[in-house]
């Protein structure tokens, strides 16, 4: 057997599922019992009316079945709220669960990426997050509980039945079985192309994804039509799948109700001539057949168990898959304390690629920033300033070289710490469906007003904001939805600035803006930045905006090629 998650046994994926859920078993205990006590009230009702209606027949007297009639009202009562019970205890136990397998999930996730993730697709990830996990709580739920209340609720209704009439039981323990047997096969053979299923609905949501976010650009290219084929195709095909599950299904619920038929048919057909030969006594002959109807209530829920198993074992699986992908970058064992600010900030013969058989994006390079020094870095697309930005924020790691932080190489630093001590703004700068004020304290929740309204202005954003009618408390809509490119942009400036990083990493930061406003605002920034002591690294296409930095770097093919003060041409390092 191997180790890959899509190959790996049913009762490994289970057993690890189980690891992490780490369930309440007390809590399913419980859960198993009322239901077993729900099932048995049933029974109890169905046979104890059939015993009343016999006894009536021979009209002994109302003090005769007075008790009886009190115990059938009795069970009919308790059997509500016993259901109520197991559902309520049932569910608490497996939300409690799911609570682990989400947490799991996103300790898997967060240190995967971004480096681990860049080969997956942010809809087939959001199905798994949501539908797989969501997928999880059947394990319990509709699995495990459901076939060990039925098979205990079955042992107990043969038992009672053969007690009355040994042949009447064996009868009804040969239907349940059939029953237990044939119908959950039929089911899992039709659900067994469910991982399938999931698959394809993991690339649906992709699909549904990308169309819904590239939408304005698929109509103008006239690119809509060839995607909405695509997932009208992926829509067929799911519906394909669904359709023979649902005859499966079918034919699962006629095995189970032709099974019933059989019980009641053949506890009569044994109970008929056992009451002719005194072998039992003639008012018993309602209670095998409506015992049998009782045992089969809790039956059709193990076929559908069947098939909820196989959709947890596949969603399992797929979760699994994702804990199997590598870590690239992990804190040491015994981290180092982070440096005293300020410090400067090193990579020496730095060599990164992004894929094995991938031209390297550094190659080479070394650059130092001393500290509260302003550096910017200039180069054309693909020279390497992003991978220079990954390098310290230790989102990838190095193939080669080294990378550190006031002399402490970054691999002997917990990544929380060096990201605390360099604060980054990125190129692609994510804002949360959030009001301004959550979004700007995304670092520090604990900022004062003081602080952000410093923050503001230093970002060029105060004057701004205080036209807005609810101020720091105005949603910007997901993404930045509701804000323009530009505002965005000193949004996410205005965030790193709050956050008080020693260093501040701008990626391309004017991005969206015209070229005087880009220019003002990195003057602020600048400034601000000299006032408070904290180093700069200034990555950008705009040679203008490096005027009022210290240095001015150039990369090249991973390397750097100039070196040297702004407002001169850099000189050449050979």
């Amino acid at each position: 057997m191997t180790d890959r998650p899509d190959h790996l046994a049913t009762r490994v994926v289970v057993r690890r599922l189980v690891q992490v859920a780490s369930p309440s078993w007390a809590r399913l205990a419980g859960a198993v019992g009322l239901g077993v006590a729900g099932a048995m009230a049933t029974v109890g009702i169905l046979a104890g009316s059939g015993y009343v209606v016999d006894r009536a027949a021979f009209r002994p007297g109302l003090g005769a079945i007075a008790g009886l009639l009190a115990a059938v009202e009795v069970l009919a009562f308790l059997r509500g709220p016993l259901r109520y019970a197991e559902r309520l205890v049932a569910h608490d136990a497996a939300f409690r669960s799911l609570a682990h397998w989400r947490v799991w999930l996103y300790d898997r996730l967060e240190p995967l990426a971004p480096a681990a993730l860049r080969d997956w697709r942010s809809g087939d990830l959001l199905a798994r997050v949501t539908g797989d996990v969501d997928t999880l709580q059947d394990l319990f739920l509709r699995c495990l509980l459901p076939v060990v209340v039925t098979a205990a609720a079955s042992v107990l209704a043969v038992a009672l039945s053969a007690a009355l009439l040994p042949a009447a039981g064996a009868v009804l323990a040969v239907c349940l079985a059939v029953a237990l047997v044939v119908a959950p096969a039929l089911a899992v053979r039709g659900g067994a192309a469910r991982g399938a299923e999931a698959a394809l609905r993991g690339e649906l949501s992709a699909e549904v994804v990308d169309l819904l976010r590239a939408a304005p650009d698929l109509v103008a290219y006239g690119g809509d039509a060839r995607v909405l084929a695509r997932v009208e195709a992926l829509d067929q095909e799911l519906t394909r799948l669904a359709r023979r599950r649902s005859w499966s299904f079918g034919a699962a619920a006629a095995v189970v109700t032709a099974c019933l038929g059989a019980a009641v048919v053949g506890t009569l057909a044994v109970g008929i001539p056992a009451a002719g030969h005194h072998q039992m006594g003639a008012v018993l002959l309602g209670v095998l057949p409506l015992a049998a109807v009782g045992a089969f209530e809790t039956v059709p829920a193990v076929a559908l168990a069947a098939v909820r198993a196989s959709d947890v074992v596949a969603a399992g699986r797929r979760l699994l898959a994702i804990d199997a992908v590598p870590v690239p970058v992990t804190d040491p064992g015994r981290p180092e304390p982070l440096p005293g600010a300020p410090f400067d900030v090193e990579v020496a013969d730095a060599h990164l690629r992004y894929g094995p058989g991938l031209p390297f994006a550094l190659d080479g390079l070394s650059l130092r920033v001393p500290a509260a020094q302003q550096v910017a870095v200039i180069g054309s697309s693909g020279a390497g300033k992003s991978s220079l930005v990954h390098t310290l924020l230790r989102f990838w790691p190095l193939q080669a070289g080294s990378a550190s932080l006031g002399g402490m190489d970054l691999s002997r630093l917990r990544q929380r710490d060096v990201r605390r001590a360099i604060s980054l703004v990125d190129q692609d700068a994510h804002l949360f469906g959030g009001t301004m004020r959550a979004n700007l304290t995304l670092g520090r929740p604990d900022a004062s007003d003081a602080e952000i309204a410093d923050a503001l202005r230093r970002a060029q954003l105060d004057e701004w904001v205080a036209t807005l009618p609810d101020g720091l408390g105005t949603p910007v809509g997901e993404g930045g939805l509701q804000v323009s490119g530009g505002q965005r942009r000193r949004i996410a400036i205005a965030r790193a600035l709050l956050a008080g990083g020693s260093v501040l990493v701008l990626d391309e930061p004017t991005a969206g803006l015209d070229a005087s406003s880009g220019q003002r605002l990195v003057e602020e920034v600048s400034r601000s930045a000299r006032g408070s002591g904290t180093g700069v690294l200034l990555v950008t296409h705009r040679e203008s905006e490096a005027v009022g930095m210290d240095r001015v770097v150039e990369l090249e093919g991973g390397r750097v090629v100039a070196d040297g003060p702004a407002g001169a041409a850099p000189a050449a390092t050979g």
